[in-house]
């Protein structure tokens, strides 16, 4: 036989082997069944079809990963961020970050529990002895009263009390020194959505729940704090007198409103709200300070 026809089968047989496993090949991918031989050889070195189409994502799978991504809010995503930077104590970034997600996204699902959180770190550190830098010292003269310097440094007596530890107010010597702060606050009360907002020069400081509302007027109107005291042992007690720390603090707006803390049955025009930020306000708050109410 010459070597050229011989060549030619060979050539052949291989064309043929080629198309015979191209056969069962395509059988094997589309699921159906192929000779045992071919079968064991295609399981050993490539996966069964059924793997092959579990790991390939389907258009839709890959429609509801985009829509996934779409539905998550800037402000959920700028939460998420800040309690990552809380978790490795970078405070300061953590704060900047809540601060931006409440100012413009306060409507987000996450807003709320922003709020509580950097309400309670500017709280922390609004009232903190250490490192304060709204803190200033004024040194006693003669003629000087407790009421004096808190209305000289824009300040309250609760103020003065609370930073220099003091139950009651002690005669006072020329050349003591007292820790006075500037209460330069603004505030806005938004019966609708239950809440009154404190603003230390425009900046957020922190938010408190109004519990209810009683005889509150239905418009935009701006007013002042007019004045405050307290109520112990069903008496009326002005700041600076004897238990007036251990009174029942009231707060009274324009317009005949008040801030009270609540209680069963009382009907007092104004805003009710829990003792204990009824007392912080009280300490806080100062006759003149700017309040805005928005229904």
């Amino acid at each position: 036989m010459r070597l050229w026809t011989i060549f030619k089968i060979i050539c052949a047989v291989i064309v043929i082997a080629v198309v015979v496993l191209s056969v069962f090949f395509t059988m094997h991918v589309m699921g159906k069944e192929t000779p045992d031989p071919v079968a064991r050889i295609f399981g050993r070195w490539m996966p069964e079809p059924g793997q092959l189409i579990s790991k390939t994502p389907s258009h839709e799978d890959k429609v509801l990963e985009v829509g996934e991504m779409i539905d998550i809010e800037p402000g959920d995503k700028a939460f998420q961020k800040a309690a990552e930077m809380l978790a490795t104590g970078k405070i300061t970034e953590a704060r900047e970050k809540l601060l931006f997600l409440i100012n413009y996204y306060p409507s987000s699902n996450a807003a709320p529990e922003a709020r509580h959180i950097l309400s309670e770190m500017n709280m922390d550190d609004f009232l903190s002895l250490r490192n304060n830098p709204h803190l200033v010292t004024h040194k006693v003269v003669r003629g000087d009263s407790y009421l004096a310097i808190a209305t000289k440094n824009q300040s309250t007596l609760d103020c003065i009390m609370h930073f220099n530890g003091l139950m009651e107010l002690s005669p006072l010597q020329p050349g003591d020194e007292l820790l006075v702060m500037p209460l330069i606050l603004r505030i806005t009360i938004e019966p609708k959505r239950e809440a009154l907002t404190l603003w230390n020069k425009g900046t957020f400081l922190k938010e408190y729940r109004v519990l209810k509302s009683v005889g509150v007027p239905l418009a935009v109107f701006s007013t002042k704090i007019e004045s405050k005291g307290g109520v112990y042992q069903n008496k009326k007690i002005a700041p600076g007198m004897k238990d007036y720390r251990a009174s029942e603090k009231t707060i009274t707006l324009g317009r005949g409103l008040h801030i009270v803390a609540d209680t069963e049955g009382s009907t007092v025009h104004g805003f009710h709200l829990d003792p204990a930020d009824t007392e912080e306000l009280a300490l806080l708050l100062r006759v003149g300070n700017e309040v805005e109410i928005r229904p």
